[in-house]
């Protein structure tokens, strides 16, 4: 199930699966998916499991088929340290899509070197603009003009609720504050930073196979 909701007249659809899709640009957007993250860990001596890349890679596979989708922007930490194989598996996984642009608006964990990064098919760049409403940026930019929203990721966005007894759940959600609008981490390995401060901001809950909004 998805959320389409409306900012400015802008269609904004939201999916279940931590993605973003933007019908007017046939554009899918996701965040901090952080790939190589268990190999950077497993690097280093900790005790973890492998990232298991093909159930990583099939997620983003059914999105792409379902939806017209000519280009897919990743805003920021795609890729969570320096190289691993697990970053030469992402490349060839981009392969099979030939017919798409793919674009990454890096982030505070995209460091690899700008030699890997040119060997990709991927656009790499600060920020990107759709038409003159739209700023794709890893992080929010300051100051920005009331009338351009501004999508970002970087935060990890959840929400706790309380259920009955002592049951707490911890759910990923988007958040709409003013003309921020912020997507949940699309890595499993990432986290939650719960909203507590809500103030004025529009929530929507990733509950299951549906997203809910809650405030």
């Amino acid at each position: 199930m998805t959320k389409q909701i409306e900012w400015e007249g802008i269609s904004l659809v939201l999916l279940a699966e931590k993605v973003l899709y933007i019908p007017a640009y046939h554009t899918v957007v996701l965040s901090d998916w952080h790939l190589g993250k268990l190999g950077h860990f497993r690097q280093e001596g900790f005790f973890v499991p492998p990232m298991q890349l093909q159930e990583e890679f099939d997620r983003l596979t059914r999105i792409l088929q379902r939806l017209q989708v000519q280009q897919v922007v990743f805003l920021g930490d795609l890729f969570h340290s320096t190289w691993n194989r697990e970053w030469d598996e992402f490349l060839m996984y981009l392969q099979q899509f030939k017919e798409m642009a793919f674009i990454l608006t890096k982030g505070n964990h995209d460091i690899l070197s700008e030699a890997v990064l040119h060997q990709a098919p991927l656009q790499v760049v600060d920020y990107l603009a759709l038409g003159d409403r739209i700023i794709l940026s890893h992080e929010p930019w300051p100051d920005i003009p009331a009338h351009i929203l501004n999508i970002v990721g970087h935060l990890h966005p959840g929400i706790q609720i309380q259920g009955r007894g002592r049951q707490v759940f911890r759910l990923p959600c988007f958040v709409l504050q003013d003309n921020v609008f912020i997507l949940p981490a699309f890595g499993r390995w990432t986290g939650l930073q719960i909203q507590k401060d809500r103030g004025a901001s529009r929530l929507f809950a990733i509950v299951g196979n549906g997203v809910i909004a809650m405030f």
